[in-house]
């Protein structure tokens, strides 16, 4: 008999089974909700991100289905993770809600950026960044919707010839859509950006073409300017490189 005590972790080891359908590969992060591991598909050998919820923390199944309600609306916005399907698989007699989705190869960004020269990117390399983020986020915005849970360390990003390939993953807030939430998302962006070309000992050496975007980290100033990432996108396309 199990104890009845809540399923505070799960910490599959790989090659265990799920759902009779799954293995697990490997895990690939943890959150308050639950935990997130790269599957193998049994019939198909086809390669999954499942994201597991605790019971305790979703005991009726709301949170997965709202997040796999809201992935799903905005299946249109590739810089996000494509939803699949759900499962529910049982861990110590207890009902667990497990979404099944894409699985995003690379590496999460802050990894990505402590493994580059001076652990951050050109001055062109990180503006084609937050580019492609902007660029992505942008029918989010358009739509009333927010992320809310932009950081170094829920971007997926991998070079790919001379580009590379950003993803954004888990979504954390799962409220209504405000204003205030998309404005979040933008002071988010720019907290990334600020990241990408350095952080704070290198912020005084930054060109000006950063610093108009960075704009001292001043969340008032930073609003002033962007209000949505299409704002921040359409800036990045109308750049003047001879200031």
């Amino acid at each position: 008999m199990y104890p009845r005590t809540k399923v505070k972790r799960f910490d599959f080891p790989p090659g265990r089974s799920v759902a009779g359908k799954y293995v697990i590969e490997r895990p690939l992060g943890s959150g308050w909700e639950g935990e997130v591991y790269a599957i193998v598909e049994r019939n198909t050998g086809i390669r999954r991100a499942a994201k597991f919820y605790y019971p305790h923390r979703d005991p009726m199944g709301k949170a997965a289905i709202t997040y796999a309600r809201k992935l799903d609306a905005l299946r249109h916005c590739p810089i996000l993770m494509q939803y699949h399907h759900q499962e529910i698989a049982y861990v110590k007699r207890k009902k667990v809600m497990v979404v099944i989705s894409e699985l995003i190869e690379g590496q999460k960004l802050s990894e990505f950026l402590s493994a580059q020269p001076g652990h951050r990117l050109s001055t062109f390399e990180a503006l084609h960044v937050l580019y492609i983020l902007a660029k992505g986020i942008t029918p989010i915005h358009a739509r009333g919707e927010y992320h809310g849970d932009i950081h170094d360390d829920n971007i997926m990003i991998r070079r790919q010839g001379i580009s590379f390939e950003v993803k954004l993953l888990d979504f954390f807030d799962l409220g209504r859509p405000t204003r205030s939430r998309i404005h979040k998302d933008v002071l988010n962006l720019i907290q990334v950006f600020h990241s990408i070309v350095g952080g704070r000992d290198r912020y005084g050496a930054q060109p000006k073409v950063v610093k108009e975007i960075i704009r001292g980290q001043r969340d008032s100033l930073i609003l002033q300017r962007f209000q949505s990432a299409g704002d921040i996108q359409h800036h990045l396309e109308s750049l003047s490189w001879d200031k």
